[in-house]
């Protein structure tokens, strides 16, 4: 877990980096539960996620999970389409708010930037194609990639019995998993009793982490 945690929370942007964005660019704080952005709102600002966790979402929906690190609306000052997602603060978070056109002059300033952006959308067209995938899976399977999505973000506590989630509930795994909220009881049930995952208020624990990636990444050739 430790390895995967320390590839995905490189930076994109260095220190050095945030402080060239200055002044147009200003660090903000925000509880749990804030909203940064809004679907269908025009505006062309992005996110620099500095600490904490966010997703984005619509009702019904759970697209991603963002951790620190990571740039977040970037799609807007390049397309000037208005946003496609809510964002939601899961955690107490720090961000940094860049205007679309400083953004865009950062991009043509730093190539480096510039290819590991681009790397990162890629990666997001992928986990799209991923989840159309998921249609041909089983809940279980669809329920593991969920859980493995949100073990990928760093938002997990280790502890002696396991990887500790806290703050989600059933129906944000449903919304994630795409399934429903009963698929999700029934699943979890049958990961209690394989002593892979335990249960508790609105928090769960992977015990094995094993098993839920290999359980993530296998089809299910019978349904497709």
């Amino acid at each position: 877990m430790e390895d995967r945690a320390q590839g995905l929370w490189n930076p994109l942007l260095s220190a050095e980096d945030q402080d060239a964005l200055k002044p147009e660019a200003h660090a903000v704080s925000y509880p749990k539960g804030a909203t940064l952005m809004k679907i269908n709102e025009h505006s062309d600002y992005v996110v620099y996620l500095r600490s904490g966790h966010v997703k984005s979402c619509t009702p019904g929906t759970i697209f991603g999970i963002h951790g620190p690190g990571s740039m977040i609306g970037e799609l807007a000052p390049l397309t000037g389409e208005p946003r496609a997602a809510d964002l939601v603060a899961l955690t107490p978070i720090e961000v940094l708010h860049i205007p679309g056109d400083v953004f865009l002059k950062l991009l043509e300033s730093n190539p480096q930037i510039h290819l590991a952006l681009t790397r990162r959308l890629a990666k997001r067209v992928r986990e799209l194609g991923e989840a159309q995938e998921e249609s041909f899976l089983t809940s279980e399977r669809r329920l593991a990639r969920a859980i493995l999505r949100i073990m990928d973000s760093g938002i997990g506590t280790e502890s002696e019995d396991g990887l500790v989630i806290a703050g989600f509930t059933q129906s944000d795994l449903a919304d994630l998993a795409r399934i429903s909220r009963e698929s999700v009881s029934a699943v979890m049930q049958q990961f209690k009793a394989r002593k892979t995952i335990s249960t508790g208020r609105v928090k769960f624990t992977v015990r094995d982490t094993t098993a839920i990636e290999a359980l993530a990444m296998r089809r299910d050739r019978s349904l497709i």
